[in-house]
């Protein structure tokens, strides 16, 4: 494993993406795109990482171009070929992928079976002075919080 993580230029990114999307990327969706992976605005490199994510999101659109796709879709996806990017060194079972605020309650769901609303999690927001917002996407350290408040819900 390297000690410095190799970091890919987002211009080589999309044209990747536009390989395996069969066509161009209009520069509106490119920005849709970055922020369904949680790359930060104005961001010039993305992590092997966050370039696994891109590029499967072009694959989940070239099969169909007109759903609207999610991170959780994409890592789905990924998943299923988990053994091929442990090779690469990628863990994508760690909570340090880009989870927006729409997936929280999915998320929260699949590590400690407690079925939330996204008004329930606007509450506890409200509660524990945690920044929160649908398109907001959420740092892992928040994550661990959520899944701290999560587990304490009865």
């Amino acid at each position: 494993m390297q000690s410095i993580e190799e970091a890919y230029t987002l211009a080589w990114v999309k044209t990747a993406c536009e390989h395996v999307l069969g066509k161009s990327i209009s520069i509106r969706a490119w920005r849709k795109w970055l922020r369904i992976c949680g790359v930060k605005q104005y961001a010039r490199q993305v992590r092997l990482k966050e370039c696994c994510y891109l590029l499967g999101l072009a694959y989940l659109k070239s099969q169909n171009l007109f759903k609207k796709y999610s991170l959780s879709d994409v890592s789905l996806l990924l998943k299923k070929e988990q053994q091929r990017f442990a090779q690469f060194g990628i863990d994508l079972e760690e909570p340090d992928f880009p989870l927006s605020g729409r997936e929280l309650p999915n998320f929260i769901y699949d590590r400690t079976k407690r079925k939330i609303s996204l008004r329930t999690v606007y509450r506890w927001a409200e509660k524990h002075s945690i920044p929160f917002s649908v398109s907001r996407i959420i740092p892992p350290q928040e994550l661990i919080r959520w899944l701290e408040l999560g587990n304490a819900a009865s």
